[in-house]
C-alpha cells in the first residue's frame, strides 16, 4: 500500500483546538498518519537576521504539552502521529512520546547537526528534498548512515508554495529511485491532488499532502492544502492506482487465457486442400477463435502435407499434418 500522510503544518495557526479538529478530520478522511511541526520560534529563526520569520513562527507555534495532547488523541483515534522536529529538544520530546518515525523538512536536509541527532534515535526517517540536488541528498543519507540509521525514505519535493505544475518535476521520483536504491515518496506542494496520483503511478511509496479544514482560513499553505473532501478523494485514488499498478510482471493476467481463446486467431485453410497436398502460404488464412494452431506458428506448418482432405474454411489442427 501507499502510506498517506496528512501534513497539518501551520494550518492550525497556533490554535490547539483547531489543531485537534484537523487531526480528527484527517483520520476521517483516510490518512494513515497526521503530521505536526515541533518547533520553538526562538530556536528556529534569528531575532537579528530573520525577525519576520521569528514573529510568524511565534504566532503559529504549538507548545510541546499541546503536541503531547494531540499525540494522545491520535492514539485514541488509531491514527499514526508524526512530527517534524526543528531542534534537538523537539527531537527528544517527539522521541519520548514516542513517535514511530521522524520527518526531516527540506530546509534541514543540509542541517547535518540536527540530522545526525535525529538519525541517532534509530527511528525511520522521511527525508524531504526540496531545494536540493543529488549530491546534497547523498550527503544527507551519508550522515544518517554514519550515525547508524539505515531506515530512510527519500521524498521528492519542490519547495515552492504553491508549486506551479510545470515545476513539479515528478520524473525526479524515478531518478531518485534509480540513483539511491531507497524507497522514494513525494511531499506535495501543488494545488489539487493530480500530482500526488501521478507520483503513485511513478512508484512513490509515501505521499505527504498538506491538509486544511477549509480554504476560508488564512495561512501560507492553505491554497496548496487538500480539504477533507479532497483528501478522501485522494485516498480513494491512491488505493485504486496502487491496485492497478500490479506486480510489474508482463504475463497474462488471470482470465486473459480464456479471452485469448476468443480474441486470438488460429490457422485455417483458405482453399480446399487434398490429402497429401503440401501446405503453402496461399492455402492458409487466419480467423478467430484461437483454439486451433496459433497464427504465430504459421511458418512452422508451411511445407507439411495434410493426411486427409481439408475443405476451405476448416480450422487446422496438428493431427491433420504429416510428420508432426
Amino acid at each position: 500500500m501507499v502510506y498517506l500522510i496528512a501534513e497539518v503544518g501551520v494550518n492550525h495557526r497556533g490554535d490547539y483546538n483547531l489543531a485537534l479538529e484537523h487531526l480528527r478530520a484527517a483520520k476521517k478522511a483516510g490518512a494513515d498518519a497526521v503530521k505536526f511541526q515541533a518547533f520553538r520560534a526562538t530556536e528556529l529563526a534569528s531575532a537579528d537576521y530573520a525577525k519576520d520569520q521569528l514573529d510568524f513562527f511565534a504566532e503559529v507555534e504549538l507548545t510541546f504539552p499541546e503536541l503531547g495532547k494531540l499525540y494522545e488523541e491520535a492514539q485514541k483515534l488509531e491514527i499514526v502521529f508524526l512530527g517534524t522536529p526543528f531542534d534537538t529538544e523537539a527531537v527528544d520530546f517527539l522521541n519520548e512520546l514516542p513517535v514511530p518515525a521522524f520527518k526531516v523538512s527540506s530546509g534541514d536536509l543540509t542541517n547535518h547537526l540536527l540530522l545526525s541527532y535525529i538519525a541517532r534515535t534509530q527511528k525511520p526517517i522521511y527525508l524531504s528534498t526540496g531545494m536540493s540536488n543529488i549530491g546534497e541528498i547523498v550527503d544527507a543519507i551519508g550522515v544518517c548512515r554514519r550515525n547508524g540509521n539505515q531506515d530512510i525514505t527519500v521524498l521528492h519535493c519542490v519547495s515552492l508554495y504553491p508549486t506551479p505544475p510545470e515545476q513539479a518535476n515528478l520524473l525526479a521520483i524515478r531518478t531518485l529511485k534509480e540513483a539511491l536504491d531507497l524507497p522514494v515518496g513525494y511531499s506535495d506542494h501543488t494545488v489539487g491532488i493530480e500530482a500526488c496520483l501521478a507520483a503513485v503511478a511513478l512508484g512513490a511509496t509515501v505521499i505527504e499532502k498538506h491538509f486544511v479544514l477549509d480554504r476560508s482560513r488564512k495561512g501560507p499553505d492553505v491554497e496548496l492544502s487538500a480539504t477533507p473532501e479532497e483528501f478522501t478523494e485522494l485516498r480513494s485514488g491512491i488505493d485504486r492506482i496502487y491496485e492497478e499498478l500490479g506486480d510489474g510482471n508482463k504475463i497474462p493476467r488471470p482470465g486473459e487465457i480464456e479471452v485469448a481463446q476468443i480474441a486470438r486467431r488460429s490457422l485455417f485453410t483458405a482453399h480446399d486442400v487434398k490429402k497429401g497436398e503440401v501446405l503453402t502460404p496461399d492455402l492458409l488464412t487466419c480467423h478467430r477463435p484461437g483454439s486451433g494452431i496459433p497464427a504465430s506458428q504459421y511458418t512452422e506448418i508451411v511445407g507439411h502435407r495434410v493426411i486427409r482432405d481439408v475443405p476451405a474454411g476448416e480450422m487446422l489442427l496438428w493431427d491433420m499434418l504429416e510428420g508432426v
